[in-house]
């Protein structure tokens, strides 16, 4: 009798007793088939089996002892399992084989696989196209063709891969069309307002703002002209923008203390003459006046304040 009728024979019982599983079942009745030795071992024990059945008095069996029996009965099993050869591996095991674990493998690297290809997938949609990216073999493609560079600094250089690394702004030439209706001309129009560099943009951006005044963030862009910007143009242009509203109080604001600050007579003179031509006989003005100019070199300015305090008298 060989090893594999050994095994056989330890499932019997399970066999009795409908405890095996399917697989193993169906192994083990085509082996009794086929195998004497077996089938005789089988009849044997299926007699005892049958005798203990009919007994009238039956087992009282307590289940925890049931319950241990077949734990241990379980345990041996699983011990001949792991002596049987590799190669025979019945359907259904309570250990696992190396064909088993060959299986879980395979079902591990598929799972995998799905991963990888859902991931590239979706990153495929996420991620934009970018035609001709910026190499090292051509850096000029990471600059605009009709852009400029300003403030490149050198960040980092490598003396032993002779890589460098550079950083800066690349500015671009800018053409738009639309009306002052838009909020993008606006928008555009207020940044030049605060170019700093460029005094003659910000001149024409005040002029182009003047023509519609009776907008409320266009009003204040002028007034903030009038106040800071440091060229004395920009400024006269901002103020004659802002004449047709000296009677109201942000703008008054604005005109006193272009009085009080302002180095160019020429300013200071329009500011006074926007005043008082917007607020005629306005006696809390004569005294805002008297007290703003009441240091001013300027006798235009002093006498004009002398002649309009008189009148609100």
């Amino acid at each position: 009798m060989n090893v594999n009728c050994k095994d056989y024979q330890h499932q019997i019982t399970l066999l009795l007793y409908d405890e095996l599983a399917e697989g193993a079942r169906h192994e083990l009745e085509a082996h009794l088939r086929d195998c004497g030795t077996c089938k005789e071992a089988f009849d044997s024990e299926r007699t005892m089996h049958s005798m203990l059945a009919d007994d009238p008095t039956g087992w009282d069996v307590p289940a925890d002892l049931l319950v241990e029996s077949r734990k241990a009965l379980a345990d041996q099993l699983d011990l001949v399992e792991r002596k049987r050869s590799w190669w025979r591996i019945p359907t259904f095991s309570v250990v696992f084989t190396p064909m088993r674990l060959l299986e879980s493998a395979a079902l591990i690297a598929m799972g995998l696989a799905l991963g990888v290809y859902v991931s590239n997938q979706q990153a495929r949609q996420v991620q934009p196209t970018v035609s001709n990216p910026p190499s090292a073999e051509n850096p000029a493609t990471a600059i605009p063709r009709n852009g400029t560079i300003s403030n490149l600094q050198v960040v980092n250089a490598d003396p032993a891969t002779g890589q460098v690394e550079l950083a800066g702004e690349v500015s671009q030439p800018l053409r738009f069309h639309g009306r002052m209706e838009d909020d993008t001309v606006r928008q555009l129009l207020f940044s030049a307002l605060r170019d700093g560099n460029n005094p003659g943009s910000r001149l024409k951006a005040v002029e182009v703002l003047s023509q519609k005044p009776t907008d409320e963030s266009i009003e204040e862009a002028l007034i903030n002209a009038l106040v800071y910007d440091d060229d004395a143009g920009v400024r006269m242009r901002a103020l004659e923008g802002l004449k047709t509203f000296a009677n109201e109080q942000h703008v008054q604001a604005a005109f006193m203390h272009t009085l009080q600050n302002d180095g160019n007579a020429g300013i200071r003179i329009e500011a006074i003459d926007a005043l008082l031509a917007r607020n005629p006989k306005d006696p809390k003005l004569a005294q805002k006046l008297t007290e703003a100019t009441k240091k001013d070199d300027n006798p235009y300015i002093r006498t004009k304040v002398l002649q309009f305090v008189g009148t609100t008298k």
